[in-house]
């Protein structure tokens, strides 16, 4: 099966990685993934541009658009 195909992976719009890499505090290598709720590992697969699960990828999504106002 190819990567692209699985069922129930996803990954995370490309919107929603830059506004977690702009939150980076300036001494860390990236942003304070604990504040997402995600994993360092989840981080590090979202950030390589790989597929998690998709619905991490959903609540993710929504947590980090609407902390930006885009969705409530």
């Amino acid at each position: 099966m190819k990567e692209g195909a699985k069922i129930g992976m996803r990954r995370v719009s490309e919107e929603v990685v830059q506004v977690m890499i702009s939150s980076a505090d300036t001494g860390s290598h990236g942003p304070s993934y604990a504040a997402f709720g995600i994993s360092y590992n989840t981080w590090r697969k979202i950030r390589e541009g790989q597929l998690i699960r998709q619905s991490v990828a959903n609540r993710l999504e929504q947590r980090v658009l609407s902390r930006i106002g885009v969705v409530n």
